[in-house]
């Protein structure tokens, strides 16, 4: 299956991708300000999602303070209803399941899951974001039977609150 997934923000978006069974990964580097960089962003991920099976997307993170809240709603909630209005397969994983996958806690710093990145993914950047979108891939690939890497068990509780099998409801009024 092909799928790939988002860790959304406004400033820098990590992306990986599982295509005719080859991983890539990097990240979309917002430019300008207000709906012009929402607008320069979303073409970059429509590009991405171009012959994709599956999109994930990390939830939405309910530590941000202040403006960032409502940018990364728009944001958030442009991406979502552009998925949804081209009929897109896609799936939304939680945060703390997402550390939880990577390092046992669902409470995980970003320095701890770039950190469990880097020794179990082999994962040579240095990267938050690619390393976030990476464990929502490496999640997406458990749950649907084809692992690249083993974790342990105790991590892999995660994976019961993620359901992939969402499809979207066109034709619905909004």
């Amino acid at each position: 299956m092909n799928t790939i997934t988002f860790d959304l923000a406004l400033t820098s978006s990590g992306w990986a991708r599982w295509r005719d069974k080859r991983l890539s990964y990097g990240t979309i580097q917002g430019k300008g300000s207000g709906m012009a960089r929402v607008h320069g962003i979303l073409l970059d991920v429509q590009r991405l999602v171009e012959g994709a099976d599956l999109v994930v997307l990390e939830g939405y993170s309910f530590a941000s303070r202040g403006r960032a809240i409502v940018s990364l709603g728009e944001w958030g909630g442009t991406v979502r209803h552009w998925l949804h209005a081209g009929g897109l397969r896609w799936v939304e994983i939680p945060p703390a399941c997402r550390c939880r996958y990577a390092t046992g806690k669902g409470n995980a710093s970003k320095e701890a899951v770039l950190a469990a990145a880097i020794r179990r993914l082999s994962y040579e950047g240095h990267s938050h974001d690619e390393a976030d979108a990476l464990w929502l891939l490496h999640m997406t690939l458990d749950a649907t039977g084809t692992p690249l890497v083993k974790v342990p068990e105790t991590h892999r509780t995660a994976l019961a609150k993620i359901d992939l099998k969402y499809q979207p409801k066109l034709g619905v009024d909004p």
